[in-house]
């Protein structure tokens, strides 16, 4: 803190761009306003940066249209009706209706469905406390367009996300010779913490490769743009193995020691081979075909060095083949012409693609979230993967870099250790659970840093059966936001300058978002206002302290233990480096404890290799069809979801809603750039002008996400998506929404008018 001229200059940290940038920010403090931000320094000098949304946070802070009071709804839901009541009257009644549906439905029946942890650790990390002393619902947002991710990395790596087994040493700036960004658009999702980085690696003499459906801001900065259809992603990844093993570029040592590559298939029936099928001691052990004595033996370290990767064998009069062959026999089926008329990538593309990668020292591949918004995102993820595995470019990120920082989770997923917690249900399984009472009925719902009925699949289900279905809603918010106007009681919550939370983006840093003016008018930081109602409920010990105490309760962990909240608050920010020579090696927590190129236990699903299977709906071939458009979500630099969506000063520069349209799709239907179009399909239908664009492909159109639904003349972006659950997903971990993969058709907004 510095003072100057009556000035404060306090360091904190901004989360607003889904807690993964966290840039560092300096806020300039005269009396009790911040009267301007500007970015905080970091040890490494290209770390200090700032986005038009950091820039825009007092905007958010002193916005006009904020929620001064928490309030109780007075006319029909929907209507924004709403008397102003007291805290406590707010508690009380909050109180009284969680009491009486846990009488008659029981806890459970409750759900607290928050926007996710990347806003902010400690704030989240209250409302699971609370659910766990109840014995309530968490219902998880990763289902909100992000657990396609996780899907597909748990099968593969055993993990949770990827990222840290593909972007290798990237984050330590030791830049790869080939740099693959595959369906996701950093240049403007995340333009500070990971397209600063793709530039510098550029500079550096890093080739970048973008593969995405739109010739996006980070795709014209490529030397190879590849533009593939929606949801194609796994059969351009098989065309690429296809390439790769025709060529011999595959990296046998590393198939053989990292995955599972080596382990024997039975052809009868998809299962491993155990060792307790052919008579060995260890009965559920692993069998390789060993090359030098050309008899099947248990996998261990020694054996593993003389194990085949590919053929197939008969092992006492079961057939089998290896794991990579079985691979190798899918990628086979994919050469360049077939892959070329699934994906729309030219066949010549392909073949100089699949030789690159398999030739280059050094690649890394780069993905998000949004890389799986399509029906089959989790076996694009493995099909990537793939391709990455098989040619030796997996690593971990912190070899020989940072310590990564690992949270005290345990309080606040188990708050008494020797009593159950809470239930835990998907996003995308609530609509079932209000709507059917399946797989239990949930009768209560609190959203928290989430715009529900905004940003969620199917607005249309969500308005007609889902809210009409629930006894009672909960909201806490800046704004009167769509999803606020349903909310039975609506509570004013704290922008981020009026309350402390502990940050450890991004990565490799820890920071404190510190407090920096007392929250304006009536609103409350979410851990005061679960404290006020943990008090209500009878559970009030566990929450004392306020947020100073939470921040150093999550961070009660040996990886932690030099640091506290107050010593955050001296020092702001923290870089966690290794000794010069440490080390974390390569560890898969899989069945094998290897890479898994073939899951078995996605064997019955016909999934245990990272098959092609076409999008749900998106269409992709030329056959004729009643919605012949591909529809997908992109973000904008210029919010964070629906965060930003009525900040004047951003509005300024993007005033409205858009659909981009390729100039040969707007030709057949007689549209012309700035023409009012509907779009529609069998689910809902929305409104607004079109943008004649060859940076989307014929037979595809873009509108951003995050506009709220009065910013459209009618219907939004998810008055057009489904919330179809695939089975396989929520087997693994949790269904996603599937924002992409998505068939509408587009017409004049005249024609549908008269």
């Amino acid at each position: 803190m510095t003072d100057s001229d009556d000035i404060q200059i306090i360091r904190t940290a901004c989360p607003a761009h889904c807690g993964i940038d966290c840039c560092g920010i300096l806020a300039h403090v005269k009396g009790d306003r911040v009267i301007k931000l500007e970015p905080a320094e970091f040890p490494i000098p290209n770390d200090k940066r700032i986005c038009l949304r950091g820039l825009s946070s007092l905007d958010i802070t002193y916005h006009p249209e904020r929620l001064k009071y928490p309030m109780k709804r007075v006319g029909e839901r929907g209507e924004g009706k709403f008397e102003r009541i007291s805290w406590d009257k707010a508690f009380d009644i909050i109180s009284e209706k969680f009491k009486n549906v846990s009488d008659n439905y029981g806890w459970k029946s409750i759900g607290w469905v928050l926007g996710g942890p990347g806003a902010g650790t400690t704030k989240f990390g209250a409302y699971l406390r609370l659910a766990s002393l109840t014995q309530s619902t968490r219902v998880s947002a990763w289902g909100y367009g992000d657990a396609g991710i996780p899907c597909g990395s748990r099968i593969i790596f055993g993990s949770q996300f990827p990222y840290i087994y593909l972007f290798g040493t990237f984050w330590q700036r030791n830049w790869p010779d080939l740099l693959i960004v595959w369906g996701s658009n950093p240049a403007e999702t995340a333009p500070l913490q990971n397209m600063r980085k793709i530039l510098d690696a550029k500079e550096n003499g890093t080739q970048l490769v973008v593969i995405d459906p739109r010739f996006t801001v980070t795709a014209s900065k490529a030397d190879i743009y590849v533009g593939l259809k929606p949801g194609t992603d796994s059969a351009l990844a098989l065309g690429l193995m296809h390439v790769i093993f025709k060529k011999g570029l595959y990296n046998k040592d590393f198939i053989r020691n990292e995955t599972n590559g080596a382990l024997l298939v039975r052809i009868d029936n998809g299962k491993l081979l155990r060792g307790k099928e052919i008579g060995q001691k260890k009965a559920n052990a692993f069998i390789i075909w060993d090359e030098n004595s050309g008899t099947p033996k248990v996998i261990r370290r020694s054996t593993l060095k003389t194990a085949s990767i590919k053929g197939e064998y008969e092992v006492d009069g079961i057939k089998c083949k290896t794991a990579l062959q079985m691979l190798m026999d899918l990628a086979m089926e994919y050469p360049p012409d077939k892959t070329a008329e699934i994906t729309g990538v030219s066949a010549e593309l392909i073949e100089k693609l699949g030789e690159k990668i398999g030739t280059s020292g050094t690649a890394t591949f780069f993905t998000w979230m949004g890389f799986t918004r399509t029906y089959h995102g989790d076996i694009s993820l493995r099909g990537m993967v793939s391709v990455a595995a098989i040619t030796g470019h997996v690593s971990t990120s912190f070899s020989s870099g940072y310590i990564p920082a690992v949270l005290n989770w345990d309080p606040f997923l188990k708050a008494i250790p020797d009593k159950p917690s809470f239930h835990r249900m998907g996003i995308l399984n609530l609509y079932n659970a209000v709507i059917s009472g399946k797989p239990y009925p949930i009768k209560a719902l609190w959203f928290a840093f989430i715009n529900f009925l905004n940003q969620c699949v199917d607005c249309n289900k969500i308005i007609k059966e889902l809210f009409p279905k629930l006894d009672f809603i909960v909201q806490t918010e800046l704004f009167m936001t769509p999803t606020a106007k349903y909310a039975d009681i609506l509570l004013p919550v704290c922008s981020f300058l009026e309350f402390s939370d502990f940050l450890p983006h991004p990565y490799p840093y820890l920071q404190l978002q510190q407090k920096i003016i007392e929250p304006l008018y009536e609103s409350k930081s979410d851990v005061d206002i679960i404290t006020g109602l943990a008090e209500k409920l009878g559970f009030g010990k566990y929450f004392q302290g306020g947020e100073d105490a939470m921040i150093d309760l999550i961070m009660d962990h040996p990886t932690l233990k030099d640091y506290s909240c107050e010593k955050l608050s001296k020092e702001a920010m923290l870089l966690r480096v290794l000794p010069e020579g440490g080390n974390f090696p390569l560890t898969f927590s899989t069945p094998s404890g290897k890479i898994e190129l073939y899951a078995e236990q996605l064997t019955e699903d016909g999934q245990a290799l990272p098959v092609y299977l076409p999008p749900i709906e998106a269409p992709i071939s030329n056959v004729a069809q009643k919605y012949p458009i591909s529809f997908i979500q992109g973000h904008s630099r210029f919010r964070t979801h629906s965060m930003f969506a009525n900040v004047k000063n951003l509005l300024d520069i993007n005033p409205e809603p858009v659909v981009d349209i390729n100039p040969l799709d707007a030709q057949e239907r007689d549209i012309k750039m700035g023409d009012l179009v509907t779009i529609f399909n069998d689910r809902g239908k929305t409104t607004i002008k079109a943008r004649l664009s060859e940076a989307v492909n014929q037979g595809v159109i873009d509108i951003t996400e995050g506009w709220w639904l009065n910013q459209f003349r009618e219907g939004s972006v998810n008055h057009l998506t489904h919330d179809i659950i695939n089975p396989v997903q929520n087997k693994v971990y949790e269904p996603n929404m599937h924002m992409n993969d998505v068939a509408v058709e587009i017409i004049k907004y005249k024609e549908v008018e008269e």
